[in-house]
């Protein structure tokens, strides 16, 4: 349920980014938006998957050199995620440095939001 709303979240944080925004973020169409959510979701569940590998790898004496480096990567993975989006993606263009730092900045604070939800019994 958590990546659902991460993902209806990155959706959404596009969809106004290229409506209200438009001269900083631009995405073609709707397909090109549903298609570059996904892309975010996709890598970001890849992501999490890595991470879980790593702590459960502690157990062995592994995780203690690659958790340190994923929990560093996650600061710059959602900047990267863009760039790649950005770069292969086409019909979705993001324009400027600063652009980048804002939207990454937005989507971190979102789905953080989103992830520390919890359901009350």
């Amino acid at each position: 349920m958590r990546n659902l709303l991460n993902l209806l979240v990155t959706l959404i944080v596009f969809w106004i980014g290229n409506e209200y925004f438009n001269q900083y973020i631009s995405i073609a169409d709707t397909k090109t938006l549903i298609l570059a959510s996904i892309l975010m979701f996709v890598i970001s569940f890849l992501y999490s998957l890595m991470l879980a590998a790593s702590m459960l790898s502690i157990v062995v004496g592994i995780g203690c050199l690659t958790t340190p480096l994923l929990i560093l990567a996650s600061i710059i993975l959602t900047p990267i995620k863009l760039w790649l989006l950005d770069r292969y993606l086409s019909g979705f263009e993001i324009h400027g440095f600063w652009t980048y730092v804002v939207l990454s900045v937005v989507l971190s604070i979102f789905t953080t939001k989103v992830q520390s939800f919890k359901r009350e019994k």
